[in-house]
């Protein structure tokens, strides 16, 4: 039991490191130094502009753009409002999704002494969502930019113009960020982007990502950014991510840059709960901290970082960046190899070990991986939480209790593993299973190095660190107390770090088997303390059971106690649907809170589960009573050569448009809104656009020859609920009105044939 104590107490003591360094800093105050970044002055600003939602083209957008210009204005950077129709264009699966708004984007230049020099330009964006304040997505950012710009003019007058570019619509699908890059004069002038987003509410803002051949940018991050929070790996795992910011348009340029944003407390992503009052103003001063450093030195280089060959990096618990050349990685195995030896050497005399234990142990290794892999998903069963972004959302009210669960669901199966392969093995005191754990390690290490190289310190410090506390011990033969507490120092400093990683990959995506990664690196260095004294019988499974309750209680408590407050309301989004025919429909989308059942059946319909034509996704809804409704003018016309035009033109309140067509044969020439585009491209295909803050609608055109028929559904989303209708009632304080709550969507649909 003195093994697993001292195990507890290694997790207990790394947990204790991994707390402290993710806690956001103080926020410092609006009184701090001039040349510092001071959350107190960047949250004057957010109060102002986080009032209330403001999805793009709205009226409440259009004041948060006058307050820029008048800000910028006041710091010196001359700024214009860049207003331009923008669209954009991409494929999931065999559909193609257009998104499409009349966006104005903010743009102002600080001055440099070269004013021919390439130009650092300073991103963020200003909409938000409809039904969020947007306080940290991306108000936070849009006044990280103003406080960062201000710190930079307060240094004096910087080498280059420092671009300040707040874009308009990224909500929408990046179609601001698309209107400068593809038309704004200024575009060509960029030479370098540091871009600030969120996707939550609080947390460390990590740096995660950069253009590409990074290296020098990299070298410029490690030397200037204060409060770190980077690594490759996160990188490397975004580019695989379907996920986009708007320096995604960028970087497709070709631009290097650096991108920022905090992922903690998610549940206020795009929420109403996303408020001025929730934000965390710790993540507000560190993510300024850490963008600052850089872009002063970025804005007072004689050059900017050019291109240079990837490298490895990561920060050490948000103290230094650690970075060196790919090659690198296989001097860290060699110093791995190297290690692992002395430990050989150093083992107690008389000690043997057999390649059966050896491989033993490398396939306890993948026992670790799978059983905790087992463990993470069962746990996650437990909570009777579904999967997706909605179905999610319980657990995000309440994260740490949930994040503790699965630690224990994964400490579970560590010990679960150790247990049976020390009663399955020797009784000798050499665990010849450690030696095949880590052999495990090399192997991955080594794969990984080869395929995806820059990720692979994920992987070989883990390893390293292991190595080390062989040699030590003499791979567990040599207990002395001068020899094992550097072990369990190291042991307890990896532990701290993979938790880090642990809570990313947790927060960061929605797959619960995912963490076990880190539980079979854990393993790596304390494999030795997992191991059950043969002589306490079955009181040696003890720990490992109490782990594995204490995950399941958890779940089963997270899963049979609600988890809505006034601070983390149920989502409700209540509908009014009418058709071309008359009918109505009270809907909401699913899953439902029981708030949003008992306003479906306010006027006596009978609950379905059903989808709309037009509108995306599923929804619980009931008939309603029928009320008057101007339906859109959508036309379509034929020229006699052939020439194909559909027009959806906005009704009067409208807000945003869902229409999809679909050909059922090959078109050429297609246009948008008399724009060449990659639309319509798969006969019979639906092709799906979303358009927001363009009272003409989109037009699309295209030439047919033959006998054709073209397929269109529409929803047209009016930011009111039907006068004539029975009222919403007030909503509970467990409850907020999401997105387009309280909207009357106008849906239809015709095929036309020539």
């Amino acid at each position: 039991m003195n093994r697993i104590l001292t195990l507890f107490a290694v997790l207990l003591a790394a947990f204790a490191i991994f707390y402290v360094a993710a806690t956001t800093p103080a926020a410092k105050s609006a009184a701090a130094s001039a040349s510092e970044f001071s959350a107190g002055r960047a949250m004057a600003d957010i109060a102002v502009m986080a009032r209330a939602p403001h999805p793009v083209g709205s009226p409440a957008n259009a004041a948060v753009r006058d307050y820029l210009v008048k800000r910028m204005t006041a710091l010196g950077l001359g700024p214009r409002v860049a207003r331009a129709e923008s669209h954009r264009v991409h494929t999931v699966g065999d559909a193609d999704y257009v998104s499409g708004a009349i966006v104005e984007n903010v743009v102002g230049v600080l001055p440099g002494r070269d004013r021919a020099a390439p130009a650092l330009a300073l991103m963020a964006h200003y909409d938000s969502v409809a039904g969020s304040p947007g306080a940290a997505d991306d108000i936070t950012g849009v006044a990280d930019v103003l406080e960062i710009v201000r710190a930079i003019k307060a240094k004096g007058v910087p080498a280059r113009d420092v671009v300040v570019l707040i874009t308009d619509g990224e909500e929408a699908g990046l179609l601001g960020a698309h209107a400068f890059f593809d038309a704004d004069p200024l575009a060509g002038r960029v030479g370098f982007v540091v871009n600030l987003e969120s996707r939550g509410g609080g947390g460390r803002a990590a740096m995660f990502e950069t253009g590409a051949d990074d290296g020098a940018a990299i070298g410029l991050f490690a030397r200037t950014a204060a409060s770190p929070n980077a690594n490759a790996l996160t990188a490397f795992v975004y580019k695989l991510l379907p996920n986009d910011t708007d320096f995604s348009v960028a970087r497709a340029r070709g631009l290097r840059g650096l991108n920022y944003a905090f992922i903690g407390r998610q549940f206020d992503y795009h929420s109403p709960s996303s408020t001025v009052a929730a934000l965390d103003q710790g993540s507000v001063q560190q993510m300024g901290d850490s963008a600052l450093g850089p872009a002063l030195a970025l804005a007072v280089a004689p050059t900017l970082p050019g291109k240079a060959p990837d490298v490895v990096y990561s920060d050490v618990l948000g103290s230094i960046v650690v970075t060196y050349p790919i090659w690198g990685g296989w001097l860290v195995l060699m110093a791995a190899v190297g290690l692992a030896g002395l430990g050989w050497i150093r083992r107690a005399p008389g000690e043997t070990v057999t390649w059966i234990g050896v491989v033993r142990g490398f396939g306890a290794a993948l026992l670790v991986l799978a059983i905790a892999a087992l463990l993470l998903a069962l746990t996650r069963f437990v909570t009777g939480v579904g999967v997706g972004w909605s179905a999610y959302r319980p657990l995000l009210a309440r994260f740490a209790p949930f994040e503790i669960a699965m630690a224990f669901a994964g400490v579970a199966g560590l010990l679960i593993v150790g247990g049976v392969m020390q009663r399955a093995g020797r009784s000798g005191r050499i665990s010849e299973t450690w030696i095949g754990v880590v052999a495990s390690g090399f192997g991955a290490a080594i794969a990984v190095q080869v395929v995806a190289p820059t990720a692979d310190f994920a992987i070989a410090w883990p390893l390293l660190a292991a190595c080390a506390c062989a040699a030590l011990t003499g791979w567990g033969t040599r207990s002395e107390v001068l020899i094992a507490r550097p072990a369990l120092v190291i042991s307890t400093l990896v532990s701290a770090w993979l938790g880090g990683l642990f809570h990313t990959l947790l927060q960061g995506l929605d797959m619960p088997e995912a963490p076990a990664l880190v539980v079979g690196l854990a393993a790596l260095s304390l494999w030795p303390l997992t191991r059950i004294d043969p002589r306490e019988g079955r009181w040696g499974w003890a720990p490992a059971a109490a782990c594995l309750a204490t995950s399941l209680a958890l779940a089963a408590w997270l899963n049979l106690s609600s988890p809505w407050t006034a601070r983390h309301p149920a989502a409700a989004e209540p509908l009014y649907i009418v058709n071309e025919t008359g009918q109505a429909w009270r809907a909401a989308p699913l899953p439902l809170a029981p708030w949003t059942r008992s306003v479906l059946l306010a006027d006596g319909g009978a609950y379905q589960e059903r989808s709309f034509a037009g509108l995306p996704g599923d929804f619980g809804a009931a008939h309603a009573l029928p009320v008057p409704a101007k339906m859109p003018a959508v036309t379509v016309t034929v020229g006699r050569d052939g020439r194909v035009s559909l027009t959806a033109p906005f009704t009067p309140d409208a807000a945003m448009l869902f229409l999809d067509v679909k050909v059922n044969g090959p078109v050429t020439d297609v246009r948008l809104d008399g724009k060449p585009t990659a639309i319509l491209t798969r006969p019979g295909g639906w092709t799906h656009l979303r358009w927001q803050a363009a009272p003409d609608g989109p037009t699309i055109t295209f030439n047919a020859a033959g006998r054709r028929t073209l397929d269109y559904r529409y929803a047209m989303m009016l930011n009111r609920w039907p006068a004539e209708a029975k009222p919403l009632p007030a909503m509970p304080a467990d409850v907020m009105a999401w997105d387009r709550s309280g909207a009357t969507v106008l849906t239809g649909g015709h095929a036309v044939s020539w």
